[in-house]
């Protein structure tokens, strides 16, 4: 058996050590399968072997891939035959079988692992070197070498499939938990540079951990501690006096709440508010910040900065009352302010007044204001009250997407099958594939393979043959052919166009859209019997998600790569754990924002659909579109009293 270290100098570096180990664990990996079910003497070791050799050629430090002497170059194509590309197809099936099975896992390496590869430069970022396809790959070197015929290499998947499935999962999940615990941070690639969420230091890590305790209990102990200096020792005032004071406090915000005029100035810093005992300046106080703080530009909408500033006296004239403001569990006042902070992260900054969430609130604030002496119970109701509004808002909208839920089912599918008919493309590929070949198979065959993998399934006859199409196309067309090759070629070439120009019409494009697609390869295939140099490639624009709205459906719109896309799905880390109902703000093509509910997540985990809270727009996203966003984030709780008691203590 060979050794299970990788061809080239013995690896001295601890990222090299690393690797070394996972090139061992997925040839033990692949030796047990064989070993389950292959009594044949020798063809574990030629199985390993022919592993191992992918995983350094993947790695950069192995021989030339067997794909350039056994594969199908133009020198064979008189060699090839229909056995040879049945047997390329199933391949690519089980590939694709062994990919979904293993998902999750490999997902979860690829993250891990792409950090130990990232100075590798033969690595290409949507390959590992233990993947599925180089399972793959090793399972055509070994045919080639041990002399099958492709009926028996055929025979000899379905044998191997169940248990190749079964210790390639343990193997990753084992393999991503030890390079976890070797400190292997994962690396989480993006397309485009994300924006990250606007997040005040306030409301951050290193805030709260500057401060000893709970924010809305530092911000008491401060204001405490000022306003015993600035009475310098002296005693409270006498009960009577007290009371009568309040009385005058609040009889002066009722004059300023009846005319309109609001508060000029702070009731804290006020002469009355001066007067006021230590406990009753504090709930003022605390109050004052949280409105303060609510009113600058960007903390919150327009439309609930005004609610806020309605509730701001009824808050000051409850803080005078309330016994229970500061204390825990938190006082419904604060529970409603924080409600309010978390609707505004939900809404676009210049959302409009007459939203009828915003509306409703400004109605219920105006409501709370008219309440002759406020109380607990008239603020618990308002919590309430405000409670239903927005699980409505989110309801509603949840309920408005569950009408397209089969309209989601059908865009999953055909994402999947793109995804398929990608992945397939990719695996037929060569270093010595003409450009122009390779632009055509990527812009135009792909979506011939996605409609055969979308309608009849990767099993089918129709999938296989349109795969057969483009692998003729493919091997067909590589460059410097001989002679015998080209003589070959000519022969061939009226066939192969008419299957390409047949598969075009089967997708329905336009004659035009055929005729561009066909005089290119024409060109190409001219070009190559006569032994003149190769047209230019298309040069094709690279993929980016597009938004489109969805035929015939109302209101649905879909954000998708409608390209060849090839790549791992690098999701932020709180897309991992979202969850039907959770809010979350998209950035679109266009440069808006879209904010709304998850309203649905696919069986397939190829697409998320999300329900604005507002309007009737419901929008689609595949994962793929989700993973190269430059924006996309979930939108996380937090406590806006908090963030406000923070910004009060560390700016007084």
């Amino acid at each position: 058996m060979q050794s299970l270290k990788p061809a080239g100098p013995s690896p001295t570096t601890p990222a090299n050590l690393l690797i070394a180990h996972c090139r061992q664990g997925f040839l033990a990996a692949l030796g047990a399968a064989v070993e389950e079910v292959v009594q044949h003497p020798g063809w574990r070791t030629a199985f390993v072997n022919a592993a191992g050799e992918c995983f350094d050629e993947l790695c950069g430090g192995g021989r030339p891939g067997f794909e350039s002497a056994k594969g199908l170059t133009a020198s064979r194509i008189s060699l090839v035959h229909d056995e040879d590309l049945d047997y390329s197809v199933e391949l690519m099936n089980l590939d694709q079988r062994l990919h979904a099975f293993c998902e999750r896992e490999l997902a979860a390496l690829n993250i891990r692992m792409r950090p130990l590869l990232s100075g590798v430069d033969a690595v290409p970022p949507e390959e590992l070197p233990l993947g599925t396809e180089a399972v793959c790959r090793a399972l055509r070197a070994f045919k080639d070498r041990e002399g099958l015929s492709p009926v028996e290499a055929l025979k000899l998947i379905p044998l191997l499939e169940p248990a190749l499935g079964r210790h390639l999962c343990a193997f990753y999940r084992a393999l991503e938990q030890r390079l976890s615990t070797a400190g292997v941070e994962p690396l989480r690639p993006r397309a485009v540079s994300r924006q990250p969420e606007r997040v005040s230091w306030t409301n951050s890590a290193a805030a709260r951990s500057s401060l000893p305790i709970h924010p809305v209990e530092s911000l008491r102990l401060a204001v405490m501690a000022r306003r015993q200096e600035m009475r310098g020792g002296r005693s409270s005032l006498d009960a009577g006096l007290a009371a009568a004071l309040l009385d005058r406090v609040e009889a002066w915000l009722g004059e300023r709440q009846r005319s309109g005029e609001g508060m000029s100035e702070s009731l804290g810093t006020s002469e009355l508010g001066a007067l006021l005992s230590p406990g009753r300046a504090v709930a003022v106080e605390v109050i004052e910040a949280v409105c303060d703080y609510a009113a600058r530009e960007g903390v919150l909408p327009a439309a609930l900065r005004a609610v806020v500033a309605q509730l701001r006296i009824p808050l000051l004239r409850l803080a005078l009352r309330s016994e229970t403001l500061l204390a825990e569990p938190r006082h419904a006042a604060l529970r409603l302010l924080d409600l309010i902070g978390n609707l505004g992260r939900t809404l676009a900054p210049d959302c409009s007044p007459e939203l009828p969430v915003c509306r409703a609130l400004l109605h219920l604030a105006r409501e709370l204001a008219k309440a002759p002496r406020i109380g607990e119970k008239d603020v618990e109701a308002a919590l309430v009250n405000a409670e239903g509004l927005i699980e409505a808002r989110r309801r509603h909208a949840l309920e408005r997407a569950a009408t397209l839920a089969g309209e989601a089912g059908r865009l999953e599918r055909r994402e999947v099958a793109l995804h398929q008919a990608s992945r397939a493309i990719h695996l037929m590929l060569s270093p010595d594939d003409s450009a122009a070949a390779r632009d055509f198979v990527e812009g135009y065959w792909v979506h011939v393979l996605a409609k055969a993998a979308y309608r009849y399934g990767t099993e089918s006859p129709r999938w296989a043959a349109r795969v057969q199409m483009a692998n003729r196309l493919l091997s067909s067309t590589r460059a410097h052919p001989d002679a015998a090759a080209r003589a070959e070629l000519q022969a061939q070439m009226r066939a192969l166009m008419a299957g390409l120009e047949d598969g075009l019409r089967w997708i329905g494009l336009s004659d035009e859209k055929v005729v561009e697609g066909l005089t290119t390869m024409r060109s190409l295939l001219a070009a190559l019997i006569a032994g003149h140099p190769l047209p230019p490639p298309m040069r094709r624009p690279v993929a980016v998600p597009a938004l489109t709205p969805v035929a015939d459906v109302q209101n649905l719109w879909v954000l998708k790569h409608k390209q060849y896309f090839v790549g791992e799905q690098c999701l932020p880390p709180e897309w991992e754990e979202v969850e039907v109902g959770d809010p979350v703000a998209i950035g679109l093509p266009s440069g808006s924002v879209m904010r709304g509910f998850v309203a649905l997540l696919g069986p397939q985990q190829h697409l998320i659909l999300i329900a604005d809270g507002d309007s009737q727009l419901v929008l689609a996203v595949t994962a793929r579109a989700l993973a190269n966003l430059s924006e996309a984030r979930c939108v996380l709780p937090y406590s806006l009293v908090d963030e406000a008691a923070i910004d009060r203590v560390i700016n007084p």
